[in-house]
Protein backbone atom coordinates (compact mmCIF):
# COMPACT_ATOMS: atom_id res chain seq x y z
CA UNK A 1 0.00 0.00 0.00
CA UNK A 2 1.04 3.38 -0.38
CA UNK A 3 2.25 5.87 1.73
CA UNK A 4 -0.52 7.03 4.57
CA UNK A 5 -0.07 10.30 6.14
CA UNK A 6 -1.49 10.56 10.31
CA UNK A 7 -4.71 11.71 9.98
CA UNK A 8 -5.59 13.67 13.16
CA UNK A 9 -9.77 14.67 11.49
CA UNK A 10 -12.17 14.22 14.13
CA UNK A 11 -14.25 12.33 11.92
CA UNK A 12 -14.86 11.12 9.22
CA UNK A 13 -11.09 9.66 10.61
CA UNK A 14 -8.19 7.44 10.08
CA UNK A 15 -9.23 3.83 9.63
CA UNK A 16 -7.08 1.07 10.42
CA UNK A 17 -5.46 0.21 7.48
CA UNK A 18 -5.94 -3.76 7.71
CA UNK A 19 -9.60 -3.37 7.98
CA UNK A 20 -9.34 -0.40 4.78
CA UNK A 21 -7.85 -3.52 2.68
CA UNK A 22 -9.84 -6.20 3.64
CA UNK A 23 -13.10 -4.10 3.13
CA UNK A 24 -11.75 -3.10 -0.20
CA UNK A 25 -10.62 -6.59 -1.27
CA UNK A 26 -14.53 -7.82 -0.31
CA UNK A 27 -15.77 -4.36 -2.14
CA UNK A 28 -14.43 -5.80 -5.29
CA UNK A 29 -14.61 -9.68 -4.80
CA UNK A 30 -16.15 -11.37 -1.71
CA UNK A 31 -15.02 -14.33 -0.88
CA UNK A 32 -13.54 -14.87 -4.21
CA UNK A 33 -17.14 -15.08 -5.65
CA UNK A 34 -17.01 -13.19 -8.47
CA UNK A 35 -18.96 -10.43 -6.97
CA UNK A 36 -18.64 -7.63 -4.13
CA UNK A 37 -19.96 -7.10 -0.54
CA UNK A 38 -22.14 -4.06 -1.78
CA UNK A 39 -23.50 -6.00 -4.68
CA UNK A 40 -25.51 -8.31 -2.88
CA UNK A 41 -28.91 -8.04 -1.13
CA UNK A 42 -29.41 -7.38 2.30
CA UNK A 43 -31.93 -10.17 2.10
CA UNK A 44 -29.56 -13.01 1.18
CA UNK A 45 -27.55 -15.30 2.80
CA UNK A 46 -24.21 -14.10 2.41
CA UNK A 47 -25.49 -10.27 4.02
CA UNK A 48 -27.10 -12.19 7.00
CA UNK A 49 -23.86 -14.12 7.79
CA UNK A 50 -22.03 -10.79 7.56
CA UNK A 51 -25.07 -8.87 10.06
CA UNK A 52 -25.02 -11.80 12.48
CA UNK A 53 -21.15 -12.23 12.76
CA UNK A 54 -20.91 -8.53 13.48
CA UNK A 55 -23.91 -8.18 15.96
CA UNK A 56 -22.41 -11.18 17.91
CA UNK A 57 -18.99 -9.58 17.96
CA UNK A 58 -19.70 -6.83 18.96
CA UNK A 59 -21.21 -8.33 22.05
CA UNK A 60 -18.61 -10.18 22.62
CA UNK A 61 -15.85 -6.94 22.69
CA UNK A 62 -18.41 -5.71 25.20
CA UNK A 63 -19.46 -8.08 27.55
CA UNK A 64 -23.06 -7.64 26.45
CA UNK A 65 -25.25 -10.87 27.06
CA UNK A 66 -28.89 -11.20 25.80
CA UNK A 67 -30.05 -8.21 27.78
CA UNK A 68 -29.60 -5.60 25.00
CA UNK A 69 -29.90 -5.69 21.05
CA UNK A 70 -27.36 -4.36 18.56
CA UNK A 71 -29.00 -2.29 15.82
CA UNK A 72 -27.07 -0.46 12.83
CA UNK A 73 -28.91 1.72 12.00
CA UNK A 74 -29.19 5.26 9.75
CA UNK A 75 -29.35 9.14 9.95
CA UNK A 76 -26.34 10.18 12.78
CA UNK A 77 -26.08 10.29 15.87
CA UNK A 78 -27.65 13.73 15.41
CA UNK A 79 -30.85 11.56 13.98
CA UNK A 80 -31.13 10.37 17.77
CA UNK A 81 -31.08 13.38 19.65
CA UNK A 82 -34.76 13.45 18.23
CA UNK A 83 -35.35 9.39 18.02
CA UNK A 84 -34.68 8.94 22.04
CA UNK A 85 -37.26 11.16 22.89
CA UNK A 86 -39.87 10.20 20.25
CA UNK A 87 -39.72 6.66 22.10
CA UNK A 88 -39.01 7.62 25.71
CA UNK A 89 -39.59 10.97 27.10
CA UNK A 90 -42.82 10.82 28.32
CA UNK A 91 -42.45 12.82 31.56
CA UNK A 92 -39.20 14.72 31.98
CA UNK A 93 -36.02 13.69 31.10
CA UNK A 94 -32.74 14.89 32.74
CA UNK A 95 -29.88 15.87 30.51
CA UNK A 96 -25.96 16.63 31.25
CA UNK A 97 -24.78 19.28 29.01
CA UNK A 98 -21.44 19.41 29.37
CA UNK A 99 -20.21 20.12 25.63
CA UNK A 100 -21.42 20.91 22.17
CA UNK A 101 -22.75 17.74 21.45
CA UNK A 102 -24.47 17.44 24.77
CA UNK A 103 -26.04 20.94 24.51
CA UNK A 104 -27.63 20.01 21.16
CA UNK A 105 -28.96 17.05 22.14
CA UNK A 106 -30.72 18.71 25.31
CA UNK A 107 -31.81 21.13 22.71
CA UNK A 108 -33.07 18.63 20.00
CA UNK A 109 -35.11 16.63 23.11
CA UNK A 110 -36.47 20.26 24.24
CA UNK A 111 -38.59 20.19 20.65
CA UNK A 112 -40.51 16.72 22.08
CA UNK A 113 -40.83 17.36 25.56
CA UNK A 114 -40.01 18.75 28.71
CA UNK A 115 -36.20 18.10 29.87
CA UNK A 116 -34.59 19.43 32.93
CA UNK A 117 -30.73 20.13 32.76
CA UNK A 118 -29.15 18.79 35.72
CA UNK A 119 -25.83 20.68 35.52
CA UNK A 120 -24.24 22.77 32.45
CA UNK A 121 -20.54 23.65 32.26
CA UNK A 122 -21.27 26.20 29.45
CA UNK A 123 -20.49 29.31 31.63
CA UNK A 124 -16.59 28.36 32.07
CA UNK A 125 -17.04 27.68 27.67
CA UNK A 126 -17.36 23.99 28.32
CA UNK A 127 -13.96 23.77 29.86
CA UNK A 128 -15.17 20.58 31.52
CA UNK A 129 -17.76 18.48 32.82
CA UNK A 130 -19.69 19.25 35.71
CA UNK A 131 -19.06 17.07 38.54
CA UNK A 132 -21.73 14.43 40.14
CA UNK A 133 -21.81 16.41 43.36
CA UNK A 134 -23.16 19.41 41.32
CA UNK A 135 -26.05 17.39 39.43
CA UNK A 136 -29.51 17.83 40.20
CA UNK A 137 -31.40 14.94 39.20
CA UNK A 138 -34.81 14.66 39.12
CA UNK A 139 -36.13 11.57 40.96
CA UNK A 140 -38.83 10.78 38.52
CA UNK A 141 -37.03 11.43 35.23
CA UNK A 142 -37.82 8.95 32.14
CA UNK A 143 -33.82 8.54 31.55
CA UNK A 144 -30.46 10.40 31.82
CA UNK A 145 -28.80 11.61 28.64
CA UNK A 146 -25.03 12.27 28.95
CA UNK A 147 -22.24 12.28 26.04
CA UNK A 148 -19.66 10.25 27.53
CA UNK A 149 -16.55 11.91 25.47
CA UNK A 150 -17.11 15.62 23.89
CA UNK A 151 -15.76 15.99 21.16
CA UNK A 152 -15.18 19.59 20.48
CA UNK A 153 -13.58 19.86 23.79
CA UNK A 154 -11.62 17.57 24.68
CA UNK A 155 -13.29 16.12 27.77
CA UNK A 156 -14.48 13.12 29.01
CA UNK A 157 -16.38 11.34 31.77
CA UNK A 158 -13.61 9.00 33.34
CA UNK A 159 -16.02 6.91 34.62
CA UNK A 160 -20.23 6.50 33.41
CA UNK A 161 -22.42 7.21 36.04
CA UNK A 162 -24.87 4.78 37.47
CA UNK A 163 -28.47 5.13 36.56
CA UNK A 164 -31.03 2.75 36.11
CA UNK A 165 -32.29 4.46 32.72
CA UNK A 166 -28.79 5.76 31.79
CA UNK A 167 -28.18 6.59 27.77
CA UNK A 168 -25.07 8.05 26.23
CA UNK A 169 -24.02 9.43 23.60
CA UNK A 170 -20.55 7.69 23.39
CA UNK A 171 -19.83 8.73 19.60
CA UNK A 172 -16.52 9.62 20.04
CA UNK A 173 -14.98 7.27 22.07
CA UNK A 174 -17.17 3.83 21.32
CA UNK A 175 -14.94 1.13 21.82
CA UNK A 176 -11.87 2.66 22.96
CA UNK A 177 -12.38 1.24 26.33
CA UNK A 178 -14.36 -0.68 27.96
CA UNK A 179 -17.92 0.26 28.64
CA UNK A 180 -20.34 -0.33 31.01
CA UNK A 181 -23.05 -1.26 29.15
CA UNK A 182 -24.43 -4.21 30.56
CA UNK A 183 -25.82 -1.39 32.88
CA UNK A 184 -26.97 0.99 30.74
CA UNK A 185 -30.50 1.62 28.96
CA UNK A 186 -29.12 2.37 25.86
CA UNK A 187 -25.93 3.65 23.98
CA UNK A 188 -25.32 5.13 21.00
CA UNK A 189 -22.77 6.45 18.40
CA UNK A 190 -21.82 7.57 14.96
CA UNK A 191 -19.36 5.23 13.01
CA UNK A 192 -17.04 7.78 11.71
CA UNK A 193 -15.29 8.23 14.85
CA UNK A 194 -13.55 5.26 16.28
CA UNK A 195 -15.84 2.40 14.11
CA UNK A 196 -15.87 2.67 10.59
CA UNK A 197 -17.19 5.18 7.77
CA UNK A 198 -19.86 7.52 8.12
CA UNK A 199 -23.44 6.42 7.86
CA UNK A 200 -24.20 3.83 10.75
CA UNK A 201 -24.88 4.25 13.79
CA UNK A 202 -23.93 1.65 16.77
CA UNK A 203 -27.06 1.49 19.33
CA UNK A 204 -27.50 -0.65 22.02
CA UNK A 205 -30.71 -0.64 23.27
CA UNK A 206 -31.84 -2.63 26.63
CA UNK A 207 -34.64 -5.04 25.80
CA UNK A 208 -36.67 -4.04 28.75
CA UNK A 209 -37.13 -0.85 27.56
CA UNK A 210 -39.86 -1.74 24.60
CA UNK A 211 -42.78 -1.67 26.99
CA UNK A 212 -42.24 1.79 28.05
CA UNK A 213 -41.74 2.64 24.58
CA UNK A 214 -44.51 4.97 23.11
CA UNK A 215 -46.11 5.21 19.38
CA UNK A 216 -44.13 6.95 17.39
CA UNK A 217 -44.82 8.22 13.36
CA UNK A 218 -42.92 5.41 11.66
CA UNK A 219 -41.85 2.05 12.37
CA UNK A 220 -37.74 3.43 10.99
CA UNK A 221 -37.76 5.11 14.64
CA UNK A 222 -39.04 2.54 16.47
CA UNK A 223 -36.16 1.11 18.34
CA UNK A 224 -38.60 -2.43 19.14
CA UNK A 225 -39.57 -2.88 15.48
CA UNK A 226 -35.68 -2.28 14.45
CA UNK A 227 -34.50 -4.87 16.44
CA UNK A 228 -37.64 -7.24 15.83
CA UNK A 229 -36.75 -6.37 11.50
CA UNK A 230 -32.72 -6.82 12.65
CA UNK A 231 -32.26 -3.18 11.43
CA UNK A 232 -33.69 -3.88 8.20
CA UNK A 233 -36.96 -2.25 8.12
CA UNK A 234 -35.10 -0.03 5.14
CA UNK A 235 -32.51 -1.60 3.37
CA UNK A 236 -29.69 -0.66 6.06
CA UNK A 237 -26.19 0.29 5.00
CA UNK A 238 -24.81 -2.87 3.74
CA UNK A 239 -21.44 -1.94 2.85
CA UNK A 240 -20.89 0.24 6.11
CA UNK A 241 -21.93 -2.61 8.34
CA UNK A 242 -19.10 -4.83 7.05
CA UNK A 243 -16.63 -2.20 7.54
CA UNK A 244 -17.84 -2.27 11.13
CA UNK A 245 -17.56 -6.19 11.28
CA UNK A 246 -13.49 -5.87 10.03
CA UNK A 247 -13.29 -3.28 12.47
CA UNK A 248 -14.83 -5.41 14.86
CA UNK A 249 -12.04 -8.49 14.51
CA UNK A 250 -9.05 -6.05 13.93
CA UNK A 251 -9.80 -4.55 17.68
CA UNK A 252 -10.05 -8.46 18.55
CA UNK A 253 -6.62 -9.12 17.15
CA UNK A 254 -5.56 -6.24 19.31
CA UNK A 255 -6.33 -7.66 22.57
CA UNK A 256 -9.95 -6.33 22.56
CA UNK A 257 -11.04 -3.33 24.44
CA UNK A 258 -8.74 -3.44 27.83
CA UNK A 259 -5.52 -3.68 25.33
CA UNK A 260 -6.75 -0.64 23.29
CA UNK A 261 -7.46 1.49 26.76
CA UNK A 262 -3.98 1.16 27.59
CA UNK A 263 -2.18 2.04 23.97
CA UNK A 264 -4.94 4.90 23.53
CA UNK A 265 -3.85 6.45 26.83
CA UNK A 266 -0.05 5.43 26.30
CA UNK A 267 -1.00 8.14 22.83
CA UNK A 268 -2.74 10.86 24.99
CA UNK A 269 0.50 10.98 27.27
CA UNK A 270 2.68 11.55 24.54
CA UNK A 271 0.55 14.47 23.73
CA UNK A 272 -0.30 15.69 26.95
CA UNK A 273 3.27 15.73 28.36
CA UNK A 274 4.36 17.77 25.02
CA UNK A 275 1.64 20.80 26.15
CA UNK A 276 2.38 20.45 29.97
CA UNK A 277 6.18 20.45 29.36
CA UNK A 278 5.99 23.35 26.89
CA UNK A 279 6.38 26.15 29.38
CA UNK A 280 3.31 27.71 28.58
CA UNK A 281 2.88 27.85 24.97
CA UNK A 282 0.82 25.57 24.52
CA UNK A 283 -2.22 25.78 26.92
CA UNK A 284 -4.54 22.46 27.25
CA UNK A 285 -7.96 23.74 27.06
CA UNK A 286 -9.76 21.75 29.30
CA UNK A 287 -9.42 22.80 33.05
CA UNK A 288 -9.70 19.29 35.05
CA UNK A 289 -6.98 17.43 33.96
CA UNK A 290 -8.48 14.32 35.36
CA UNK A 291 -10.94 14.61 32.73
CA UNK A 292 -8.80 15.27 29.82
CA UNK A 293 -9.89 12.84 26.58
CA UNK A 294 -7.52 10.08 25.35
CA UNK A 295 -9.67 10.39 21.85
CA UNK A 296 -9.74 14.29 21.20
CA UNK A 297 -6.44 16.46 22.49
CA UNK A 298 -7.26 20.40 22.33
CA UNK A 299 -4.62 22.68 22.93
CA UNK A 300 -4.53 26.58 22.01
CA UNK A 301 -1.44 28.35 20.98
CA UNK A 302 -0.51 31.95 21.87
CA UNK A 303 -1.93 33.66 18.56
CA UNK A 304 -3.37 32.90 15.79
CA UNK A 305 -1.57 33.41 13.25
CA UNK A 306 0.96 30.74 15.07
CA UNK A 307 -1.98 28.79 15.35
CA UNK A 308 -2.35 28.35 11.42
CA UNK A 309 1.25 28.25 10.91
CA UNK A 310 1.25 25.57 13.14
CA UNK A 311 -1.60 23.83 11.13
CA UNK A 312 0.54 24.29 8.04
CA UNK A 313 3.71 22.81 8.60
CA UNK A 314 2.53 19.80 10.46
CA UNK A 315 0.60 19.03 7.15
CA UNK A 316 3.20 19.24 5.36
CA UNK A 317 5.21 17.09 7.46
CA UNK A 318 2.09 14.30 7.19
CA UNK A 319 -0.21 15.45 9.59
CA UNK A 320 -3.24 16.41 8.61
CA UNK A 321 -6.52 17.47 10.25
CA UNK A 322 -5.32 19.41 13.43
CA UNK A 323 -7.53 22.60 13.21
CA UNK A 324 -9.88 22.66 15.81
CA UNK A 325 -13.36 23.14 15.68
CA UNK A 326 -14.72 25.85 13.90
CA UNK A 327 -16.45 27.43 16.93
CA UNK A 328 -14.04 26.88 19.37
CA UNK A 329 -10.55 27.48 17.45
CA UNK A 330 -6.80 26.35 18.26
CA UNK A 331 -6.00 22.94 17.90
CA UNK A 332 -7.60 19.30 18.20
CA UNK A 333 -5.71 16.15 17.85
CA UNK A 334 -8.26 13.14 17.05
CA UNK A 335 -6.16 10.06 18.38
CA UNK A 336 -9.22 7.39 18.07
CA UNK A 337 -8.36 3.53 17.77
CA UNK A 338 -6.65 3.88 14.21
CA UNK A 339 -3.95 6.22 14.85
CA UNK A 340 -0.27 4.25 15.75
CA UNK A 341 1.45 5.30 18.42
CA UNK A 342 3.90 6.86 15.78
CA UNK A 343 1.11 9.59 14.73
CA UNK A 344 1.62 10.55 18.27
CA UNK A 345 4.95 10.21 18.76
CA UNK A 346 5.31 12.56 15.50
CA UNK A 347 2.90 14.90 16.66
CA UNK A 348 4.45 15.33 19.92
CA UNK A 349 8.51 15.90 18.40
CA UNK A 350 7.08 18.43 16.15
CA UNK A 351 5.04 20.26 19.02
CA UNK A 352 8.46 20.53 20.89
CA UNK A 353 10.27 21.47 17.71
CA UNK A 354 7.76 23.96 16.61
CA UNK A 355 7.55 25.42 20.53
CA UNK A 356 11.83 25.83 20.59
CA UNK A 357 11.59 27.52 17.33
CA UNK A 358 8.80 30.39 18.21
CA UNK A 359 9.03 30.64 21.74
Amino acid sequence: MSHRIFNFSAGPAMLPTEALEKSAQALVNYQGKGFGIAEVSHRGKEFEAVNDEAIARCKQLLGLGDTHDVLFLQGGATQLFTVIPLNFLHGSADYLVSGEWSKKAASFAKEVGKINTVASSEASNFDHAPPPGQWKLASDADYFHVCSNETVHGHRLVAWPQHPNLIVDASSEFLSRPHPVKDCALVYGGAQKNLGPAGVVLVLVRKDLYPKQKKVPSKLWSFKDQAENKSMINTPPTFGIYVLLEIFRWLEAQGGLAAMEKRNAAKAALLYDAIDSSNGFYKGTVSDQQQRSHMNVTYRLPSEALTDEFVKTAAAGGMMGLKGYRTVGGIRASIYNAMPVEGCQALAAFMRDFASKKS
